[in-house]
């Protein structure tokens, strides 16, 4: 099938079919729609080639995501990309998943990418509070949208969770049930997601009036070995200072807290409550279940998929944010503070 014959099939010429097919916006939305329609009928798909000489579009965008230990990976990125895939597949667009080195290699290999010409847009994935990725494409000039806000960097396209937030509730629904000694375990501080957290937990505890002495704050990976082993260290002290609680980064984190827990002849939900973060399924199954926060990756990646196509298509007159606030699954890993209960 030729865009010649579609154009005949339609009666229209073969510059409008074109232009039609590539969303431009002096053609009117019914005969896109209805060059859209035909070509779907017809079978009819443009040449790669000729289609990257004609629009200057590759009809690809790119997930960067930065390389993490085995150890540190989850399924969530996965959940992220199919909801990202999902809008873009209905405009016709590939994506693609590209780890790229962290350090200093990775503005090279960013570089490299980009003066390939290889992709239309970018995503980028687990920012940090001054990214280095993003004011390489905003010097480029080059649409993407990001999966979390940035702190330092001038304001762009995002897609977030309300981290803040989040934190602040689950430490306040322990505060509520007698808490006065939680331990929070975050991820490193350079990362977006760990500074806004930091930043829930910290007005959560002094809203209530507690002393962050008594509520210490851990920096790390977010592993399940990581927990265990910070949770290992606060739990080994004396009976009467150490954590009646913990709110965890993750939920792979708050596993290896609970085995910590277990380690140290205490009982989860009894002695020790615990929270963690992403609602997996292995936190649902643990025992007892655990006490999470859960946000709609897929969505975000829906989102993301949407801001990116406007920012491709040219349509960014103000910047685009969109915000979710995650909910709290109270379960068995969280009860009254022992001495309180």
């Amino acid at each position: 099938m030729s865009i010649q014959a579609l154009a005949d099939s339609l009666g229209i010429s073969i510059s409008t079919v074109s232009r039609a097919l590539n969303g431009y916006s002096d053609v009117s939305a019914s005969t896109r729609q209805k060059v859209f329609d035909a070509a779907k009928a017809m079978n009819y798909s443009p040449h790669p080639v000729a289609h990257r000489l004609a629009t200057g579009k590759t009809g690809a965008v790119a997930i960067l995501n930065p390389a993490r230990s085995g150890q540190a990976i989850d399924g969530s990125s996965a959940i992220l990309h199919t909801g990202v895939t999902q809008v873009m597949r209905e405009h016709k667009y590939f994506v693609l998943s590209l780890t790229l080195p962290t350090g200093e290699d990775e503005a090279t290999e960013l570089e490299r990418l980009l003066a390939g010409r290889l992709v239309d847009g970018v995503v980028v994935t687990r920012t940090r509070t001054q990214d280095s990725r993003v004011s390489l494409l905003q010097q480029r000039n080059i649409p993407f949208v990001t999966h979390g806000r940035t702190i330092e960097n001038a304001p762009h396209a995002w897609v977030d969770v309300d981290h803040e937030g989040v934190v602040a509730q689950a430490t306040s629904a322990l505060i509520e049930r007698g808490h006065r000694r939680i331990a929070f375990i975050n991820g490193m501080v350079h990362m977006s997601f760990a500074h806004l957290r930091d930043q829930g937990f910290r007005s959560a505890i002094s809203q209530a009036g507690l002393a962050l002495e008594h509520c210490p704050i851990h920096y790390t990976e977010l592993t399940g070995q990581m927990g265990r082993h910070v949770a290992a260290q606060l739990l080994a002290g004396n009976a009467m200072q150490r954590p009646t609680a913990f709110v965890c980064a993750s939920d792979l984190m708050a596993i290896g807290v609970m085995s910590a827990i277990r380690d140290a002849g205490l009982q989860v939900g009894q002695d020790v409550s615990v929270f963690g973060q992403g609602n997996t399924e292995a936190g649902l199954l643990s025992a007892p279940p655990l006490a999470s926060t859960e946000h709609d990756l897929l969505l975000h990646g829906q989102h993301i998929a949407r801001l990116l196509l406007q920012q491709i298509a040219g349509e960014d007159g103000s910047i685009m944010h969109w915000l979710e606030s995650s909910r709290l699954l109270l379960r068995g890993s969280v009860a009254s503070a022992p001495d309180t209960a």
